[in-house]
């Protein structure tokens, strides 16, 4: 059963006046074991980063769902909490169970605008409780048929 995993690295990189900066980066990405995300990472990272970087830290994330867009615009992911709001049928009170989604969008806006229609589909009623910028710089899901 797949996870994501947050794995916070740390690079450097040099400026437009040839110092060297040091950034955190995070980033989320799909995988089955701690292993796995650490071997994945350094995959996608060799890639995209030029020069060193470190794996700072991998840890299991509380994302459940992840909402994506087809709009170019919508570069930057945005946490959001829902609530599913369920009855007990023996007391009759109302529980509620939160789901966390990372959502892309362009502002905060656009990110709610694409979780709601992401959520139009459900039957279970819900409530979203919070849409907020997150620090994930970029999210690798887990493609079993990769085709190299």
């Amino acid at each position: 059963m797949n996870a994501f995993f947050e794995v916070s690295i740390r690079c450097c990189e040099i400026t437009e006046e040839g110092k060297v900066k040091k950034h955190r980066k995070k980033y989320l990405l799909d995988s089955v074991s701690f292993s796995e995300a650490e071997a994945r990472i350094i995959e996608e990272l060799k890639e995209m980063i030029q020069g060193d970087f470190c794996i700072e830290a991998i840890k299991k994330s509380n994302i459940t769902e992840l909402v994506d867009s087809n709009d170019a615009n919508d570069d930057k992911w945005f946490k959001a909490k829902v609530a599913i709001i369920d009855c007990d049928s023996i007391s009759g009170k109302e529980k509620r169970a939160n789901q966390y989604f990372l959502v892309a969008g362009s502002d905060v806006d656009k990110s709610l605008e694409n979780l709601q229609k992401a959520l139009s589909t459900y039957v279970v009623p819900f409530e979203i409780v919070q849409v907020g910028d997150s620090n994930i710089m970029d999210v690798f899901p887990y493609f079993e048929d990769k085709q190299e």
